[in-house]
């Protein structure tokens, strides 16, 4: 379900003229080493990282993910979207670095 509200998402940013890239890759590395890249749901206008979920609950792993997808990309602020939730505003959760 993530993919397709994820997809969804970036149609509606594409409708209202907001640049993003979906699944952008950022390299993660460790002492220099390149490990692996890292797939990013949606980045926003290379300043957001946008973090699609469509869960009961979001716990701390969620909120983990994000701040370790905010350091890969080097972006400060990222959005986390539940969409299992009656309301959507209220599955809206806001990390800054």
């Amino acid at each position: 379900m993530e993919g397709i509200y994820s997809r969804a998402v970036g149609l509606e940013l594409t409708a209202a003229g907001i640049a993003s890239a979906a699944e952008t890759a950022y390299p993660v590395t460790y002492r220099g080493h390149l490990l692996c890249h890292q797939r990013l749901d949606l980045v926003v206008d290379r300043r957001l990282v946008l973090e699609v979920k469509a869960v009961e609950h979001v716990s701390d792993i969620h909120r983990a993910q994000l701040l370790s997808y905010l350091r890969v990309s080097r972006l400060r602020v990222g959005l986390l979207v539940n969409f299992n939730v009656p309301v959507l505003q209220d599955g809206i959760k806001r990390i800054v670095l």
